[in-house]
């Protein structure tokens, strides 16, 4: 009896910037592992795998990171007012269809999605899949198809929208397509899900991983707990095994894309820490998302230094009293102090740990980025500007949908709106500097 065989694509994306920092669909690899335990044959095609074999060998730096192949391209028409190029990033569409037309059409395709303004490279890849296997069934998930559902409905081309998380949506459409899924076999909580499958990748130099999902804090610019339905976390000793796995397989570089990494440090990340320094793992950890500084102690900070995390990264985004309680008191300064005091503590040296800091947030002034950069700089942090971008459903949305010039997803790029109006292109520029040349005190 024939397998039930699907096809899940992770899109090419379109954008004035984008670099590959450790980043992989990891929500789109779990779905996978569990489709594949569940006895389906799952193919992946991956428009952002810089290691695919249609492409050169690709630059990484030491910490397996680098840049997309990428094409200047058109602008659309929404965006052709700022003066930046237009980039398409990943595999190139010719690359693709060679790809798919390499195979025998699957029983369904399942597209991810990434930031809400990257659906052109969604619609891209549902019209390439749909042009080589038009009768097959095309089902939407991820970031965007939650976020902006009724955009994706009218112009994605999709077949079924699954906005949300978990897996009761996509195992309904997938029984109602007649694609047979036993109920035992999808596990019910975040906790239970096996590891990612990256055995569908050819080459990897890092492993991105996620070890909670939600977030216990509401910041009012953040959408996680849009994308979740509530704070879970697997055992230390189950990502201890993940780590583990891909660790005896070569892999040196690990990212944790979690939202709240250090919340109950004592009965998740503490115990996770001390199990891989146990284990003798010698590798290199990282954490894009941000830390909540308020929970780094001496002797987490320690523990961090002890097992390799290289610059950990504290969510600041801004040292004005008044924004951090406005935007949900997720830090305040003398938290933020003391964290830094502490990475200190535990063998951090000036300059290797670093700051997010938020710019072009609703009423933000100009000065007070500038403030923000000093008091991180002063800390010893390294400081990583990070635009600020408009989210649907958060609290700072309804404060700033009607600045927009129009409701496109689009407009809620983070290269897009700190520069709107255009007249403020240059003063954020000033502050991209500064931060640029005080991060280079510190080498």
């Amino acid at each position: 009896m024939k397998s039930t065989t699907l096809l899940l694509i992770n899109p090419p994306i379109y954008d004035f910037a984008a670099h590959d920092l450790w980043a992989k669909p990891v929500g789109l690899l779990y779905i996978a592992r569990i489709l594949m335990d569940a006895g389906m044959t799952v193919h992946l095609l991956d428009y952002m795998d810089r290691y695919h074999a249609g492409l050169e060998i690709p630059k990484s730096n030491i910490w397996g990171c680098g840049h997309y192949y990428s094409q200047i391209t058109d602008k659309p028409e929404e965006v052709k007012i700022i003066p930046r190029y237009y980039h398409r990033y990943g595999i190139s569409k010719e690359l693709a269809c060679k790809e798919l037309k390499e195979g025998s059409a699957p029983d369904a395709v399942l597209v991810t999605s990434g930031m809400s303004y990257w659906y052109p490279g969604v619609i891209e890849a549902i019209e390439t899949v749909k042009g080589i296997f038009p009768t097959v069934p095309v089902l939407l998930g991820g970031t965007y198809a939650t976020l902006c559902s009724d955009h994706a409905l009218k112009h994605s081309g999709a077949d079924h929208v699954l906005p949300g998380a978990g897996l009761t949506g996509l195992t309904a459409i997938l029984r109602a397509l007649g694609i047979a899924i036993a109920a035992q076999t999808i596990p019910p909580r975040f906790a239970d899900f096996p590891h990612p499958a990256y055995e569908l990748y050819r080459q990897l130099s890092y492993i991105s991983l996620r070890t909670t999902v939600g977030c216990p804090f509401k910041c009012s610019y953040c959408a996680a707990e849009l994308m979740s339905s509530g704070y879970e976390r697997k055992s230390p000793d189950k990502v201890v095994r993940e780590i583990d796995l891909f660790y005896r397989k070569g892999i040196k570089n690990f990212a944790f894309y979690d939202d709240a990494l250090f919340v109950d440090a004592e009965q998740h990340c503490i115990p996770l820490l001390q199990a891989l320094g146990k284990k003798g793992i010698c590798a290199s950890f990282h954490s894009p998302n941000g830390l909540h500084a308020r929970y780094i102690t001496p002797g987490l900070a320690r523990l961090l230094k002890e097992t390799g995390f290289v610059m950990p990264r504290l969510s600041l985004e801004t040292s004005s009293a008044a924004r951090q309680r406005e935007t949900g008191s997720k830090v305040s300064n003398n938290e933020f102090l003391s964290a830094c005091r502490s990475l200190r503590a535990g063998g951090y040296q000036h300059g290797e740990y670093g700051a997010y800091i938020m710019m072009g947030m609703p009423g933000q002034c100009f000065e007070e980025v500038e403030e923000t950069i000093h008091f991180a700089y002063e800390s010893g942090a390294r400081v990583f500007l990070a635009e600020y971008s408009p989210i649907p459903g958060t609290r700072d949305w309804e404060r700033v949908k009607d600045l927009l010039p129009s409701s496109d997803p689009l407009w809620h790029n983070n290269s897009l709106f700190p520069l709107f109006p255009l007249s403020d292109w240059p003063k954020f520029q000033k502050l991209k500097d500064m931060a640029r040349d005080l991060n280079k005190c510190f080498t």
